[in-house]
């Protein structure tokens, strides 16, 4: 019997199999981005706009442009975009009022403002998500790696009504002591950029501090005169009075007072004056400016300065347009035939 042994051989085989471990993401990753504004500064620092002096004619109209300064920063080593979003809402005084912004001067009155609006190009409302108006959108923008981006868009900034009731002072509205503001940003390697103020993206907290500000100044203006017509007299007539309750409008800085003085033509400080005939006419009628009715009326002069009445008028101002009554007397009419006339200087001291 022939036993047969059989051997079994094996061999072992190793296969080596390289795996490259790729990390997830690792394009965007790479795309590194930062970004910051400011309000007529540079992105990042705190900004003032400076409406600069305010009187009763400018106080409902005035309109200046501030400049919004934005940047992105890619540190990363991969292009690719941002979408950049710039938020304000009603600043210190009343955040919710987007729509009816304001300045308060320092430690007076709630009712002693400024109106002002701020809008973006196009004339839409400046504003934060959720409020009346919008904020600004930047739209989808390249950034390439290791680079930094910039733009910029114009605010207009006006004065709204009701603003000539302001009393002398600096108006202030501050929108950096708080989350007045607030830049939103998205990026994406591919384009575009997601929308940043889109439903479901939150408002970011990063913050570009800023000051709106003016200076009411105590100013007055003469805004119309008109002429005080004795009419036609007798030459036998005496005592004559004639006065116009409009022969002076003044509008001037709501409380500030103010003095007004009158000089006839022959430079009289007191007020009496003379009329002149036509032509060749020599006759002169004298006259008295008064600021009262009546013959004896308190007399109305040039002595007033900035800080007495002396022989003027004294009156503070409504930040409204105010007339001014002015009396005249002549003692007598028994001149030559002829229309007669005086011319009076106004003066405004304050």
């Amino acid at each position: 019997m022939n036993i047969n042994i059989f051997q079994w051989r094996y061999s072992l085989f190793l296969i080596l199999i390289a795996v490259w471990l790729l990390p997830i993401n690792n394009a965007q990753a790479a795309l590194t981005v930062t970004c910051q504004a400011g309000m007529n500064t540079a992105p990042g620092g705190a900004g003032i706009v400076n409406f600069g002096t305010i009187t009763p004619a400018n106080a409902n109209t005035e309109s200046i442009s501030g400049t919004l300064n934005y940047s992105c920063t890619n540190t990363g080593t991969t292009a690719g975009y941002v979408s950049v979003c710039l938020a304000v809402d009603g600043g210190e005084y009343n955040n919710t009022a987007v729509d009816a912004r304001y300045m308060q001067r320092a430690g007076s009155a709630t009712n002693n403002r400024l109106n002002f609006t701020m809008t973006l190009p196009g004339g839409q409302l400046w504003s934060t998500r959720g409020k009346i108006g919008s904020e600004f959108n930047s739209g989808s923008l390249e950034i390439r790696e290791n680079s930094t981006i910039t733009g910029s868009v114009p605010i207009n900034i006006s004065m709204n009504g009701g603003n000539t009731n302001a009393t002398q002072g600096s108006y202030t509205n501050n929108f950096g002591n708080g989350n007045h503001t607030a830049l939103t940003f998205l990026t994406s390697t591919t384009s575009p950029a997601p929308n940043c103020n889109g439903s479901r993206v939150n408002q970011q907290s990063i913050r570009f501090p800023f000051i709106v500000q003016a200076a009411v100044l105590p100013v007055c203006t003469i805004t119309a005169t008109s002429d005080v017509n004795l009419g036609a007299r007798s030459a036998s007539d005496t005592n004559i009075t004639g006065s116009n309750s409009s022969a002076i409008t003044v509008q001037c800085t709501n409380g500030g007072s103010y003095y007004i003085g009158l000089q006839p033509s022959n430079d009289s400080q007191n007020g009496a004056g003379v009329m002149s005939g036509t032509g060749g006419n020599l006759d002169k009628v004298l006259y008295q400016l008064r600021s009262t009715a009546g013959m004896n009326g308190e007399i109305w002069g040039n002595t007033a300065t900035s800080t007495t009445k002396g022989n003027g008028v004294a009156d503070f101002g409504t930040g409204s347009p105010k007339a001014q009554t002015v009396y005249v007397t002549v003692p007598r009419a028994d001149f030559k035939p002829d229309s007669y006339s005086d011319t009076v200087t106004i003066k405004v001291s304050y």
